[in-house]
């Protein structure tokens, strides 16, 4: 938008102070409604706002002063830049943990189900396909840029290019789109909520301590199944 230095920092602190909000209530929307709830809900809001930044790059235009993104002179299409863009992002940056925690429940479910202790195996999975994913990021620059005739990655001097608009497009807005709408999906799926989470912990508890008693596991996956078997020492809160 020819104006790499003016915009790019000013607009990522907006984006940062942005996220604390969201940071909080992400907390507390998972503290109250579960890992699941809280990430469906964040990066709705993320695909929403979304949205709105990729109709607003649509409609920009070189040398149009109406859809020009300008923090000196500001216009109606730079509030709405900056307010779609500030919210879409710190909401998707409030989840950027979220899968984490979610993890170790899957460890949970796992051992609630078969009694295995697959933590290690959870951890690494997960790793490896977040650094797959980390690694391809450059790739697919790479490949998009040289599509419109750019040879090396851009930069602060690369010059503006036709085609280099949708480029943006399609790696700044559809791509991390399409991935929430796999998120959403995933999570419709996803059956551990924060309730069923807090009835798989409180099993495990007791069934553990019985173990540690001396009571075969498969004896204790037998008696403990559901919240109501579980005494009321070992409920989960």
């Amino acid at each position: 938008m020819q104006d790499y230095n003016g915009l790019y920092l000013p607009i990522y602190v907006i984006c940062y102070v942005a996220s604390v909000p969201f940071f909080l209530l992400s907390v507390k929307t998972a503290q109250k409604k579960g890992q699941r709830a809280a990430l469906a809900l964040y990066t709705r809001i993320a695909l929403i706002c979304y949205i709105g930044v990729l109709v607003l790059l649509v409609f920009w235009n070189q040398g149009n002063g109406a859809t020009m993104l300008s923090l000196k002179n500001l216009n109606l299409y730079t509030i709405a830049f900056i307010l779609f863009y500030a919210i879409g992002y710190g909401a998707y940056y409030s989840t950027a943990d979220m899968p984490i925690p979610m993890v170790a429940d899957c460890s949970d479910y796992e051992t609630y189900r078969s009694g295995n202790y697959v933590p290690g195996i959870m951890g690494t999975l997960f790793s490896l396909v977040d650094k797959l994913v980390s690694s391809l990021g450059s790739t697919i620059v790479g490949a998009a840029v040289l599509m419109i005739g750019i040879e090396t990655l851009p930069d602060t001097n690369t010059p503006y290019m036709p085609g280099m608009k949708w480029v943006v497009i399609v790696l700044f807005c559809i791509l991390p789109m399409a991935a929430w709408i796999l998120t959403q999906y995933a999570m419709h799926r996803y059956s551990l909520s924060g309730e069923r989470m807090r009835e798989i912990q409180s099993v495990n508890a007791v069934r553990r301590q019985a173990v540690n008693d001396g009571m075969p596991l498969a004896e204790a996956m037998e008696k403990w199944k559901t919240l109501e078997d579980v005494p009321e020492e070992f409920l989960q809160k």
